[in-house]
């Protein structure tokens, strides 16, 4: 409607000719007629054209048990942290919400579920009592708290390593049950320093050093010790 406006304006200052204003307004017409049409085919052709999603099914019992890790999340973050982990031959199983990363990361040969990381009963089956650590990556900061809540209720020993937003979120994180939180604000900047130190010369031990001690500072501040009794937070026994 608003192209019919401002054809007949520019017809009557005569911007354009009406022979030509005529004819743009019986396309507008026609346009108004024709594009829920086309959008409607369209999304017909696009849905036979898609690859068809994964079914929900549930993993098998055998799924886990040469499995020490278990991945949530495969963006960018979950699938850097599979190819570390094929790197050092450690098995691994990814699991996501989303079903085609799933059908991505299976036709990339990775052993990957679709499901929901925060129902305990599926974390089971894809051998959360067997794993050493549960690494949670996704970019969702309600889905990851959520997450490393029922993990650490299902199992209170496993090292769940846990992607936070920032310090305030780790820090949350940390009292839900993770082992560690990984705030991507301080790792950048950790990072940058590294970087920095490195190019100046500094000896990489000593570089490593000091960002092992920053990330202990960190820790500190969240109120978190580390050792054989675990991670605790300020004020738990």
């Amino acid at each position: 409607e608003f192209a019919f406006v401002i054809v007949d304006q520019a017809i009557g200052r005569h911007v354009l000719a009406p022979d030509i204003g005529q004819a743009v307004i019986l396309s507008a017409t026609l346009s108004l007629f024709f594009v829920p049409l086309l959008a409607a085919v369209s999304g017909r052709i696009a849905k036979r054209l898609a690859p068809s999603d994964p079914p929900p099914a549930e993993a098998p019992d055998t799924v886990g048990e040469a499995n020490s890790v278990i991945i949530v999340g495969y963006g960018r973050v979950g699938a850097l942290v599979a190819d570390m982990l094929s790197a050092h031959e450690i098995g691994f199983a990814v699991v996501d919400i989303n079903p085609r990363v799933v059908a991505r990361a299976r036709a990339a040969g990775v052993e990957a579920w679709y499901g929901d990381a925060s129902v305990p009963d599926f974390m089971e089956r894809l051998g959360l009592a067997r794993a050493r650590a549960v690494v949670v990556t996704a970019s969702n900061t309600a889905f990851t708290d959520i997450v490393v809540e029922a993990v650490h209720g299902a199992r209170p020993d496993v090292h769940i390593i846990a992607r936070a937003r920032d310090a305030g979120h780790a820090e949350r994180l940390y009292r839900l049950g993770a082992t560690d939180a990984v705030p991507e604000t301080i790792e950048a900047s950790l990072q940058l320093a590294e970087n920095t130190l490195i190019d100046l010369g500094v000896p990489m031990g000593l570089v490593l050093a000091s960002v092992h001690e920053q990330r202990d500072v960190f820790r500190r501040m969240f109120g978190v010790r580390t050792g054989s009794g675990g991670v605790r937070m300020r004020g738990e026994a």
